[in-house]
């Protein structure tokens, strides 16, 4: 089997109202679905996801060239199976890009898949557990406002709500003094900070909230603040989570050998791909640091990929509940697949979701809407 052409197409779906964290404020997801085509047929579905605010140096612009010019030149006539040879050839062409080689990287094991007739999760270590638990991620609101949006999606069946903070301090305790009183004692309540604020603003912060809780805080410091981290990991006895501070795998291990974090958060696209979410695993299992499956501003591509990482990936299935393997958190009015997954679901499962059926990463295109929101470049 050799690969015949790779195709990219930005996809851009608005959002019924902004989804705010402390690094921006989002109003649609823009992403890059790859297509990689096969000479016996098969056509392989990847994406290429991407997030609002000064996290990644990458853009969908810019990863369509990465793509276009350099990745698939580079890849026409390999075998889609010889993917660790793969991943070499686009480090050769172009290092980094990690989220433009995740969409090459998901559309290697849907060709894959499809080509033996087996769902991903088979190909990336078998079912280790169906069943994943899910998360929803509350927006900066006021805090009423979020308190009542917690009920709601607690009252869904979700055992676990993240609560965005960065934003003000003060406010930051009240909303999660309001969303613990309104979801009761025995529901888990996650903080993301996403980098906000100094070593000894979230040290004063977090001992306040302790009283509240939480059970972790994500990415209090700058993202490239370890020995910061770490100074808060010390400070503190709530659990630390590693999202922006980790893509590769030489980052997880300096975030883990610094003591930095209690849990790695892994996402498809900012790690490069199943491949390297897989070597991430392993990595903080030799350790014995459990992980989670982050979402990012994902169409239902690379979440169902996700659950084929969850699902294959014991050192995922520690405890934590996965935000990208449910539905997305932010209110996109559409999604490029013809499938989705959605918060009905995760109530018919009382707070769980499942792989969907089918070859290869399970999803099918929606040509009509991929059309509909396709950006021209």
């Amino acid at each position: 089997m050799k690969i015949t052409k790779i195709e990219t197409k930005i996809v851009k779906i608005p959002l019924e109202r902004p989804y705010v964290w402390s690094l921006g404020t989002g109003s649609a997801f823009s992403n890059v679905l790859v297509l990689i085509h096969a000479d016996d047929g098969v056509i392989g579905i990847g994406e290429s996801a991407y997030v609002v605010g000064p996290v990644r140096e990458e853009t969908p612009e810019g990863t369509k060239q990465v793509i276009d010019n350099y990745f698939a030149p580079k890849l026409i006539g390999e075998d889609p199976f010889d993917i660790e040879l793969i991943h070499e050839k686009m480090s050769s062409v172009l290092p980094g890009n990690l989220v433009a080689r995740a969409g090459i990287d998901l559309a290697l094991w849907d060709v894959m898949g499809k080509s033996l007739n087996l769902p991903v999760y088979k190909l990336l270590g078998g079912n280790y557990e169906t069943r994943i638990p899910v998360t929803y991620t509350l927006s900066i609101d006021t805090p009423k406002r979020m308190a009542e949006q917690a009920k709601f999606r607690v009252d869904q069946g979700y055992k676990t709500v993240v609560v965005k903070i960065g934003h003000n301090p003060e406010e930051d305790i009240e909303r999660l003094r309001l969303v613990r009183e309104a979801v009761g004692p025995d529901i888990k309540i996650r903080l993301d900070a996403n980098c906000a604020y100094r070593p000894d603003q979230a040290i004063r912060i977090i001992r306040k909230m302790e009283r509240y809780d939480p059970e972790f805080v994500e990415e209090p410091v700058k993202r490239w603040d370890l020995d910061g981290m770490a100074e808060v990991a010390r400070a503190i006895d709530t659990p630390i989570s590693s999202d922006e501070s980790n893509n590769t795998l030489e980052s997880v291990l300096k975030v883990i050998d610094k003591e930095a974090a209690d849990i790695i958060n892994i996402k498809i696209s900012k790690n490069g791909g199943l491949l390297y979410c897989k070597k991430i695993a392993a990595v903080a299992e030799a350790k014995d640091v459990p992980c989670l499956v982050g979402g990012d501003n994902t169409y239902e591509v690379t979440r169902q990929a996700s659950r084929h990482f969850a699902t294959s990936t014991p050192q995922v299935q520690r405890g934590y509940g996965s935000e990208g393997c449910g539905p997305a958190s932010q209110s996109k009015i559409d999604d490029v697949t013809k499938v989705v997954v959605t918060y009905d679901d995760v109530s018919r499962l009382n707070g769980y979701v499942v792989v969907s059926p089918g070859p290869g990463l399970g999803v099918e295109i929606d040509e009509g809407k991929v059309r509909k929101y396709t950006v021209l470049v």
